[in-house]
């Protein structure tokens, strides 16, 4: 029989150490999981995690053979450069800092400044800049790594990079395959010379970190090897499985599914008791010690949780370390969960994951999409999951949560239509507010912008913005002062939509998106001032649109530490394509866009741009030829922008330009990366 398509979960495999007396899990019904005791349950121990995991693999496997796309008949279906790097000077009194979303939470990013240097993670190293004087701006340092770093956190004289790493030797174990994530604490006391303190690898995936003071937060998600003899059991063409016809009815689907999961039990326990414990378990390895390092385990079975029902079994992992901890670091510590979450969103107090409900779906029965949202304590090394919640719809990303004096907002978007089903309602969108301690569900305001979804949300306080889109962009206001009776207050509605708000003072949102016209068409890359003195009445007070004949980009549409907003200054990394249809050119410009927002009551305007084009002209081609880089000069590829006093300095692939803040083409100095 030939293998039909899927959408198939990856699986996971987990420390299986000491094992003690277990029950195994509550299988799924045929349709969605039961959606009845939310609250993830901590493993009685070893035998416990066994049998979960043997339900899990086994049901994969049925969902292999007898899933979603199965029978029409079923319903539904360290380099140091010359020179003194102490800095020239007293250091500067005012910088800019990475834009993160609550205060005293820290995120990684691949810029950091601590207003005398600048510190950035690109290709393969960490290279260091002095940054005052601006006027004599250098690069002081390079320290190249063996893996690509590209988030970064800075505490006092100390660097920590996160890197992947594909092929890392210390978790294949005759895979053939492996993946890690790589951590590295550097000191930078001496920023000449950077030196490497400790390296960790982490297996499993880096899917987002948060530092409050000294204390890293890091949130892996691990994704499973199937062995191929367990894959054969599903697949095999002698296989002891039922067939049944492509064109069987859901009745005669869900019998074979029941047959299946009896015949693959035994099998696939018999199987996971061969698997030796050091392939079993999700580990990490640490040279901090200056031992030969090995792989350990991160946790035991006793600090992983489950859900009351069997879920798709990858392990998610919240990873706490404390880089100001004795001369390299304290020892890193974990917690584990049976879920898979992507979207995180600290306070300083709780850590929230959320998992949306397609990663619970085995592919049959109706789909009713729903979030959950796991929350953490955070408090130094005792990081304890406390509880999960459940909303309906999906999250957009991290601004779709903000916990405030003991709630959790959420901005969700139902996706029914994603599945060509015909909804019983329209699909809409969603505000609940949960409470932070039992993640229990105190108050909801929905069906807002019925059949579009949400492109941006922003919670202040007692006040809430969500921005939907289907061919205008209504930006509505919510009050949410009264936890229990959450409201719409106003509504605007303009062509295009933006994809990131930003406040600015009492009255005042800066918001990046893209501009449109009344019938839906995208027009291009924008800047948005909204006027919100009038709760009730919001007002677009300006829009700044980049002009290009064709197409225009930012990578501050999508990441909201590329929107620097500092002394009342917005920088952006933009770029531009134009083609001339009469001679065939085309013309690009990847730079800087320098906007004035000192007086947002009078308006914003452009101040100017800032391009790398002379530095691509004096460096060594990254990407191509030598003549791609002198036709192509908007390779540079602009990244960031930092400020510190009145000066600007924009980042790009090729390296720095230092220029006035308030007259970005008054160029104070200059930095090459890869000179040639």
């Amino acid at each position: 029989m030939n293998r039909t398509p899927l959408m198939l979960a990856p699986l996971i495999t987990l420390a299986l150490a000491g094992c003690e007396p277990g029950i195994a899990q509550t299988l799924p019904p045929e349709g969605r999981p039961d959606a009845s005791g939310i609250d993830l349950a901590r493993f009685t121990g070893c035998e416990d995690l066994r049998a979960y995991v043997t339900d899990a693999w086994v049901e994969t496997l049925v969902q292999a053979r007898y899933g979603y796309g199965y029978g029409f008949g079923a319903e539904d279906g360290a380099d140091a450069e010359a020179g003194d790097a102490s800095g020239g000077g007293e250091s500067p009194s005012d910088w800019s800092d990475t834009n993160v979303q609550e205060q005293g939470v820290d995120e990684p990013d691949m810029v950091k400044t601590d207003g005398d240097y600048i510190y950035i993670a690109q290709r393969g190293e960490l290279t260091i800049v002095d940054s005052w004087p601006a006027e004599d701006t250098r690069k002081v340092a390079s320290l190249e790594l063996d893996v690509d770093p590209f988030d970064m956190f800075l505490h006092e004289d100390r660097v920590v990079l996160f890197s992947h790493d594909w092929e890392d030797d210390h978790f294949a174990d005759g895979r053939g395959y492996s993946y890690s994530t790589q951590v590295h604490v550097v000191d930078v006391s001496d920023r000449s010379a950077p030196v490497v303190l400790r390296e960790m690898s982490f297996e499993g995936y880096f899917t987002n970190a948060r530092m409050v003071g000294s204390d890293i937060y890091l949130v892996l998600n691990q994704w499973a090897y199937m062995p191929d003899d367990l894959w054969e059991l599903a697949w095999s063409d002698s296989s002891l499985l039922p067939d049944v016809d492509y064109n069987a009815s859901e009745l005669e689907l869900a019998a074979a599914r029941s047959e299946a999961r009896m015949l693959l039990r035994p099998l696939v326990s018999a199987r996971i008791s061969t698997i030796p414990e050091d392939e079993l378990t999700m580990r990490f390895v640490d040279d901090g010690a200056g031992a030969a390092p090995t792989a350990e385990p991160l946790m035991g079975c006793r600090d992983i949780y489950h859900p009351a029902e069997v879920s798709t079994p990858n392990l998610l992992a919240v990873v706490h370390f404390d880089v100001a901890d004795g001369e390299s670091g304290g020892a890193p510590s974990g917690t584990g969960a049976m879920a898979n979450g992507w979207t995180v969103y600290a306070s300083q107090d709780n850590l929230y994951v959320s998992q949306t409900s397609w990663s619970w779906f085995w592919g049959w029965g109706d789909l009713d999409v729903s979030t959950r949202i796991h929350r953490f304590q955070l408090d130094g090394g005792e990081t304890v999951y406390e509880a999960s919640g459940e909303v309906d719809g999906w999250l957009l990303n991290q601004f779709s949560l903000s916990e405030h004096e003991g709630h959790l907002r959420a901005a969700t978007t139902d996706i029914t239509w994603w599945w060509g089903e015909e909804p019983e309602e329209d699909p809409a969108n969603h505000v609940y507010v949960l409470d932070a301690d039992t993640m229990s569900e105190v108050g909801h305001v929905g069906g807002i912008a019925p059949n579009e979804q949400v492109q941006s949300a922003r919670f202040m306080g007692d006040k809430g913005y969500v921005v939907t889109y289907e061919q205008i962009d209504p930006l509505f206001t919510l009050d949410l002062s009264d936890p229990t009776d959450p409201q719409v207050i106003g509504e605007l509605k303009i062509p295009g939509f933006s994809t990131y708000l930003h406040p600015y003072g009492e009255d005042h949102l800066l918001a990046v998106g893209w501009a449109g016209t009344d019938t839906g068409e995208i027009t291009g890359f924008a800047v948005n001032l909204f006027n919100v003195a009038d709760f009730a009445d919001p007002q677009l007070q300006q829009s700044i649109e980049l002009d290009s004949d064709d197409w225009s980009w930012s990578q501050a549409l999508w990441d909201h530490h590329a929107f620097t907003l500092h002394r009342g200054v917005l920088s952006l990394p933009v770029y531009t394509w134009d083609y001339d249809e009469s001679s065939g050119d085309y013309e690009g410009f990847s730079g800087m866009w320098v906007i004035d927002a000192t007086d947002v009551d009078t308006g914003i305007a452009e101040l100017g741009r800032v391009d790398h084009e002379s530095l691509v002209a004096a460096s060594d081609c990254l990407y191509g030829s030598p003549s791609d880089c002198a036709n192509y000069y908007w390779y540079a590829w602009m990244k960031r922008s930092v400020v510190v006093e009145d000066k600007l300095f924009s980042i790009s692939d090729y390296g720095i330009k230092v220029t006035q803040l308030d007259d970005p083409s008054d160029e104070v100095a200059s930095v090459l990366f890869w000179p040639r």
